[in-house]
């Protein structure tokens, strides 16, 4: 349509591509091996702390370079690649979309989406300088002086944790946001050293997180003090024993359809240095005015493909901890992607005033599929933040829960540092579990307000809600013969306490005898007691008729999953 009505338009679209490049089932072992033996130390503990099976798949193989050079030779400029989703971005005239499409190796040329980042309130405070011990620590707080920070740490139960000698070492967080300027110079931030190789500007596409020329790379500052600042007596963040790697993922000046493209790169990146966390303050919905642009019902945890991206970072075995978004007052007063993703893979948080009274800009949950959203809560209003004005010793105070956000990502990987054996959903689940509504949850602050001294001590193998095992079957008998009808299987719940709202949300995959990704039969929302039916038509995602063999299907929630080994016959 495009091509021919504005042929001389430029677009931004996705490139699919067919495949990784694959001579056949043993090329493709051979680069699923090569892909596990190049996995860095720490994401191959994480993987197999998280139960990841297989350790790794197609989506961790790179998009194939010379399907990549065949387009830079026909005059392309892929701006973005992403291994999990086997595609690239690129800009190109109308007339040039046929052409793309009908090259052998193209599976799909779709427009990339174009999407609004949500904007922080106006602050409630005008920003000012603070002096050292602006506000004391009261007696017993421990031997932390908190300074500044303590009413926003006290009220989630972060300095019990400190005070036990948790304080998030050990644990690799990674922060996507908007950029990183003077974080080497502010005296809560300029001993926190960040190498290179942990530090990527996608945007410029650089090592370097900082450029002081460019005076909206500010908000991943003020993040990044809430979570890692360090300066007793003034300012102290949620996990200022933690080390980081920083990603800039986003343009703050612009609407554009890259941004997200960026936060999926991010992510991936994220994954392969091996983090634990990702503290994500960006959140999105729709473009004002743009047509085809995503809706409330498509905040279900699946459709974006931030939400998407989150999905699989999760399923990797890293935990997200993402804002739920500041349109509360706004027309589109919904939360934004990808906080929608479900729980047990991303918690999204919402913001409260120093009293617990939910901040009125916080976005509204539910997920469009009627989950519980928000997932938590924390301080977002009049936050204390590290100034960026270049003075290495101003603060300042804003709002939002771009500042809630960090605050629970740095109480979670204390947690991480607790208890080390703790998959990201354990984490997910102590936090929901143990915050102030955890009986009661509605869709402004969700389970509550978290609380870190009870989570320390929550434990993963009582009673808790969501607690049901996922479960798949085959119907039938098993070899299954494809030529005398489609395979069905049972997706339900085990028998146990039953999630809120009876139901969990779940993706089934099928994958080949190699490891290989061959088709998404269903995502949805798996009911208690009811489940549900899906069947399998013998095909791959391309409508290939697969042959006879051993497949795997693979049910997941989050980064939870059940697998059921399928053999089929001619």
């Amino acid at each position: 349509m495009a091509a021919r009505l504005a042929p001389d338009d430029t677009f931004t679209v996705w490139v699919s591509f067919t495949d990784k490049g694959e001579a056949g089932p043993a090329d493709l072992a051979a680069l699923l091996f090569a892909a596990e033996a190049g996995l860095a130390p720490r994401a191959r503990a994480r993987r197999l702390r998280a139960n990841v099976w297989p350790v790794v798949d197609d989506l961790d193989l790179p998009v194939h370079e010379p399907y990549i050079r065949a387009l830079v030779e026909r005059g392309l400029a892929p701006c973005a690649a992403s291994r999990w989703f086997n595609r690239v971005a690129t800009r190109l005239p109308g007339r040039g979309l046929s052409e793309l499409a009908a090259l052998p190796f193209v599976r799909r040329v779709a427009p990339v989406e174009r999407m609004r980042r949500s904007t922080e309130p106006a602050s409630e405070t005008p920003p000012a300088v603070a002096a050292r011990g602006a506000i004391p620590s009261p007696a017993g707080a421990g031997a932390v002086d908190y300074g500044l920070t303590f009413w926003q740490l006290e009220q989630i139960g972060v300095p019990a944790l400190h005070a036990a000698g948790y304080t998030g070492r050990g644990v690799l967080v990674a922060v996507l946001d908007d950029g990183f300027n003077y974080f080497t110079r502010h005296e809560a931030l300029r001993d926190l050293v960040v190498p290179a190789g942990r530090q990527r500007d996608f945007v410029r596409g650089v090592y370097d997180v900082q450029d002081t020329t460019d005076f909206g790379m500010v908000h991943g500052t003020w993040v990044l003090g809430c979570l890692a600042g360090l300066k007793f007596g003034t300012y102290v963040g949620a996990a200022y024993g933690a080390d980081y790697a920083l990603a800039r993922t986003e343009i703050v000046q612009t609407e554009t359809p890259v941004e997200m493209l960026y936060w999926g790169m991010g992510a991936e990146w994220a994954d392969s240095l091996g983090a634990d966390l990702i503290s994500s303050s960006l959140a999105y919905s729709t473009f004002d005015g743009g047509a085809g642009d995503y809706t409330y019902a498509d905040m279900n945890g699946h459709t974006t493909t931030v939400s998407r991206a989150a999905q699989i970072a999760a399923s990797k075995g890293i935990l997200v901890v993402n804002s739920v978004g500041n349109d509360g007052q706004g027309a589109w007063h919904y939360l934004l992607a990808p906080s929608d993703v479900n729980g047990d893979s991303v918690v999204a948080v919402g913001a409260v005033n120093a009293a617990g009274v939910p901040a009125a800009f916080s976005s509204f949950g539910p997920s469009a599929d009627g989950r519980v959203k928000p997932d938590v809560a924390a301080l977002g209003v009049s936050n204390p933040l590290v100034a960026t004005t270049g003075n290495p010793q101003a603060y300042s105070n804003l709002s939002g829960t771009s500042f809630s956000a960090p605050l629970v990502a740095g109480l979670a990987a204390c947690l991480m540092q607790a208890h080390p054996a703790w998959r990201a959903v354990d984490v997910a689940r102590a936090l929901r579990f143990t915050a102030s509504r955890a009986a009661t949850p509605d869709d402004r602050v969700g389970y509550g307000i978290a609380n870190g001294a009870a989570a320390l001590y929550w434990d993963p193998a009582g009673s808790q809600p969501c607690s049901n095992a996922l479960r798949i079957e085959l119907r039938g008998a098993n070899p299954v013969a494809l030529a005398r009808g489609p395979a069905s299987f049972h997706l339900g719940l085990a028998n146990g306490t039953t999630a809120p709202g009876g139901s969990r949300p779940g993706v089934l995959t099928l994958y080949d005898g190699m490891g290989r990704r061959l088709r998404e039969l269903w995502s949805g929302v798996i009911p208690c007691q009811l489940g549900v039916n899906v069947t399998w038509d013998g095909r791959d995602r391309n409508g290939r008729r697969c042959g006879a063999g051993l497949y795997l299907a693979d049910l997941r929630s989050g980064s939870e999953h059940a697998g059921l080994r399928v053999v089929c016959l001619p």
